[in-house]
């Protein structure tokens, strides 16, 4: 594994039908260090990776959250699967990669701390405030935080106005919050945010990472000793393809 970790978003990202388990085992095949995707938590208290909270069903929208799992299973995909379970991703892969979940629930997390303690891969789970989470960072990360100290947990954020502003307050929120991972959208990366970010502990990944101009700038990036260390993208067979040149 390279000194930045490769995260197929949903999977294979545009290589396949998004949050499906061949688009999975796509991701992994292709070489990828970990999957990025979005949990669910059903009615009775199962896990399951859609990015929407809802499916339709004999065209109408239900909440997952009011559905029991074997309605949800009866859900047929675009190439025919069902909707998968954090269950058959575990499985299925168990400690070979890394996982990193958008909630925006604290039972979701919750849940998922659970499952990552039952199949022993707490060490391998990220769980993310994703951008669209409109609580209050403390909401979601306080409760996680009491119920584990080793889970590791990220901040999604689309600007970099939100870090630098108020003398990089936010930061210091995160830091209290004891999260680890600051994950910015790359399009408003900068080296003054990047450093600060990095000197002040934090991991730093760049979601929405598209095009092979961008991703050799940040494998390549060495600020001050600091480089990225994580990437999401929905190309990871160019990304894996770039990284293993450059290490080579």
């Amino acid at each position: 594994m390279g000194s930045t970790i490769i995260w197929g978003h949903r999977g294979a990202g545009f290589r396949d039908i998004e949050n499906t388990m061949s688009s999975f085992k796509k991701a992994v095949k292709i070489g990828v260090d970990g999957i990025k995707t979005e949990a669910q938590l059903t009615k009775d208290g199962e896990i399951v990776l859609q990015f929407l909270p809802f499916i339709v069903i004999e065209n109408r929208k239900n909440l997952i959250q009011n559905l029991n799992l074997e309605s949800i299973k009866q859900v047929q995909l675009e190439n025919g699967e069902s909707i998968p379970t954090l269950h058959e991703m575990f499985k299925t892969f168990d400690d070979k990669i890394r996982y990193n979940f958008d909630i925006f629930k604290v039972e979701t997390g919750l849940k998922i701390i659970e499952l990552a303690e039952e199949y022993n891969l707490l060490d391998k789970v990220e769980i993310t405030k994703p951008v669209g989470h409109t609580k209050s960072a403390d909401s979601l990360f306080k409760p996680l935080r009491r119920r584990s100290r080793d889970i590791t947990l990220i901040c999604s954020l689309y600007s970099d106005k939100q870090i630098s502003d108020n003398s990089y307050q936010h930061l210091a929120l995160m830091k209290k919050l004891k999260v680890q991972v600051i994950n910015l959208n790359h399009h408003c990366f900068n080296l003054e945010v990047f450093h600060q970010v990095k000197k002040a502990g934090f991991k730093f990944y760049l979601w929405g990472v598209l095009f092979k101009h961008f991703m050799r700038k940040f494998l390549n990036l060495d600020y001050k000793g600091y480089k990225v260390d994580g990437i999401y993208t929905n190309y990871p067979d160019k990304l894996v393809e770039l990284r293993s040149e450059i290490i080579a």
